[in-house]
C-alpha cells in the first residue's frame, strides 16, 4: 500500500473516529457532497475542453440556451437578476458574461421602460443561430459522458439526485435560487 492510497483511508478513519466521539455515525453525507462536487468539476472540465474551439464557453452557452428557452415560452426579454438566479451565479458574474455575449453580438441589452435602472436582455439572430447549431452537439456530448451507465441506472441516478435536490430545497434558506433552471 502506498502513501497516496493509504492517506484517504487513514483520513476517513480518523474523521470517523472524531465523529463517533460526538455521536455522529457514518460519512454518507460527506461522501455524497464530495462525489457531487467531483462530478461537477469533471463535467465542467470536460465541457470546457469540448467547447474550447466553439463560439462560447459552457457558462455562456447555458445563458444563451436559457434566453432561447425563455423566448420559446413567450418571454422575449429577461432581466439579469433572473439570469443570475437561474444560472446560480453572482450578479457580478452574470454581468461579465452578458458583457462578453453582447460584445460578440449574441445578445442585446435595452433599458427597461418601466424601470430605467434595469436592463432587459434578448437574443440576437446570431445568438439564436449559436444555440441552434451548438445545442445538439453539446447535449449529445452530455449523453455520451453517461454512457457508462445503463438506461435504468441513468433513470435511477436522475431520480435519486432529484430527490436529494428537493430535500435540500426544503432545508435551504434560499429556495427560490435552487431548482429554477
Amino acid at each position: 500500500m502506498t502513501i497516496s492510497t493509504a492517506l484517504p483511508q487513514l483520513i476517513a478513519e480518523r474523521l470517523a473516529e472524531l465523529l463517533a466521539e460526538s455521536g455522529v455515525n457514518g460519512l454518507q453525507g460527506v461522501e455524497v457532497l464530495r462525489l457531487v462536487r467531483a462530478v461537477n468539476s469533471a463535467y465542467d472540465s470536460l465541457l470546457t475542453d469540448t467547447m474550447r474551439n466553439g463560439p462560447v464557453t459552457p457558462p455562456r452557452w447555458r445563458i444563451l440556451l436559457r434566453l432561447w428557452l425563455e423566448e420559446q415560452m413567450g418571454c422575449s426579454t429577461v432581466n439579469p437578476t433572473h439570469l443570475s438566479r437561474t444560472q446560480q451565479v453572482s450578479k457580478n458574474t452574470i454581468s461579465e458574461h452578458l458583457r462578453g455575449l453582447e460584445e460578440a453580438g449574441l445578445i442585446e441589452r435595452e433599458l427597461d421602460r418601466a424601470d430605467r435602472r434595469q436592463f432587459k436582455i434578448r437574443l440576437t439572430e446570431q445568438g439564436r443561430a449559436v444555440v441552434q447549431s451548438c445545442t445538439p452537439g453539446h447535449v449529445q456530448r452530455l449523453n455520451d459522458l453517461i454512457a457508462c451507465l445503463t438506461p435504468l441506472e441513468s433513470e435511477q441516478l436522475i431520480g435519486l439526485l432529484g430527490k436529494l435536490h428537493n430535500a435540500l430545497q426544503r432545508e435551504s434558506t434560499y429556495p427560490a435560487q435552487l431548482g429554477k433552471n
